[in-house]
């Protein structure tokens, strides 16, 4: 695939995801890397740079309180199974200690319910800063296996589409795995 008709279906994810355009996109660097590695795991196998090397990556910021963040897991979990090995997916659970809930209860029970076939890491506050813009949630990034960004969603305050679907998940993926593969793409991006 050229990088010209690589280009417009990189738009229409965007554009799908209702995605400004950065002029400084957040590039899933190994600063990024090594921070996610740093939080502690709550499910599935450890975030590493060898875990995620070669695959897209989705980042998705939720807590167990977000009403979105449920169905976003359930999309999350397709895409998983879609794409199998050749994705990775980090869910970073913040803000949990919202509301009068405290503990790990709620938590703990969101994650038994959903049984996330990917890894998640808690403490997400303290990587928030190196993501830019993660002040609200539901939160999604999918990277290319080179960490360039491909979608970026943000569940805006007030706005009628609340979390990222499968479909836009999907697309992201699939582009983010066909920048790897083109390295004309990967070379004029």
């Amino acid at each position: 695939m050229s990088c010209v008709r690589l280009l417009p279906l990189l738009a229409v994810v965007l554009l799908l995801a209702g995605l400004p355009v950065r002029a400084e996109p957040v590039h899933l660097d190994d600063e990024r890397v090594a921070a996610l590695a740093a939080l502690p795991v709550l499910h599935g196998g450890a975030v590493t740079a060898e875990a995620l090397a070669g695959k897209a990556v989705v980042v998705a910021f939720w807590a167990s309180w977000c009403p979105p963040c449920h169905p976003e897991f359930q999309n999350l979990k397709q895409a998983q199974a879609t794409y199998g090995d050749d994705l990775a997916i980090v869910a970073v659970n913040i803000f949990e200690e919202w509301g009068r809930f405290t503990g790990t209860t709620r938590r703990d029970a969101f994650l038994a319910r959903h049984d996330p076939p990917f890894h998640v890491v808690a403490e997400g506050e303290q990587v928030a800063g190196l993501f830019k813009d993660v002040t609200r949630i539901p939160t999604v990034f999918v990277f290319a296996p080179d960490g360039r960004p491909v979608m970026h969603f943000i569940h805006a305050e007030g706005a009628a589409k609340t979390h990222a679907s499968y479909e836009e998940i999907a697309a992201a993926v699939a582009a983010a795995l066909a920048l790897d593969t083109n390295p004309a793409a990967a070379d004029q991006s």
